[in-house]
């Protein structure tokens, strides 16, 4: 069983750090998930009694990983299954945040056996008081998964939605239902095929509607025919939407929100092309 693999682009690397810190604010600890072509992490399995949502990251190895390479511990097998702290893992990538004083050039992943499995995060850094590399090395202890066991940590798949809509202010979202959490337990996303979402918490004493118009529709799962006119809504745990948008670490300013009437809420954030970020808010009982 190896694992190994290697970021370059500056950006990449800050980008990396922050997906990491976004799943430590979700949840104590994460799964990651190892393909030959594609690495997960999931927070808040679904059979989890947790106040925070499911969330999970799916990234292609090429976007981030100009040198990839995972070998399963058996042949035939297609994963390599880690637990971890999240938090562990995001203070371990701190060093390539934004604002260090250090430069960072190169940042390897590597599966390693010491006392203990590990996945090591070796930095190669450039302090401004120093022309020459030096290596910052933390070990995230892991524990590996056996196949027997994968069965309980499947990869989450996307609900079928009726309606997909793009909001473009990511910030704005994320202000409002942090406020709307303290009004109403629940909270009602409302949308329509015509670009409109209606966020609405009810209490005995007001009901406040937040109304965003003319978004962009990225999905209609209706007939044609009756797309037009289509409405769907769904009751979410106001608790968890707050969570989830406050753990939020990206610079992403749209989010795409998919609405399975009386089902759940799917939320998507497109941080590349083969980078994207999932999160399911079942539907309560108003």
């Amino acid at each position: 069983m190896k694992f190994r693999a290697k970021m370059l682009d500056v950006l990449y690397m800050r980008e990396f750090q922050a997906i990491a810190a976004t799943l430590a604010k979700l949840a104590k600890d994460c799964v990651m998930i190892l393909g030959q072509e594609r690495m997960h992490f999931i927070v808040n399995e679904e059979h989890c009694s947790t106040s925070s949502p499911l969330v999970w990251v799916s990234i292609g190895s090429k976007e981030y990983f100009p040198e990839y390479k995972m070998t399963p511990a058996r042949p035939g097998e297609d994963f390599i299954v880690l637990v971890m702290s999240a938090m562990h893992l995001s203070r371990a990538l701190a060093v390539l945040r934004s604002g260090t004083s250090s430069s960072v050039h190169s940042c390897k992943l590597k599966l390693k056996q010491i006392q203990f499995p590990c996945i090591s995060v070796i930095a190669s850094v450039v302090s401004p008081s120093s022309a020459e590399p030096r290596e910052v090395v933390h070990d995230v202890p892991v524990t590996v998964v056996p196949a027997s066991d994968w069965p309980s940590f499947v990869l989450p798949k996307v609900p079928s939605t009726q309606l997909v809509l793009g909001v473009p202010s990511l910030r704005l979202l994320r202000s409002l239902v942090d406020k709307l959490k303290n009004i109403s337990p629940s909270l009602i996303f409302h949308g329509s095929a015509t670009g409109e979402l209606n966020l609405v918490a009810e209490s005995e004493m007001a009901t406040i509607t937040t109304r965003f118009s003319r978004l962009l529709l990225h999905k209609v799962n209706q007939p044609q025919s009756s797309s037009a006119a289509l409405e769907v809504f769904c009751s979410v745990d106001t608790r968890k939407a707050s969570a989830f948008f406050n753990a939020l670490q990206l610079p992403n300013e749209e989010i795409m929100i998919g609405i399975d009437n009386e089902r759940c809420i799917c939320l998507q954030l497109d941080i590349r092309s083969q980078v994207v970020l999932h999160s399911i808010l079942p539907a309560v009982c108003i």
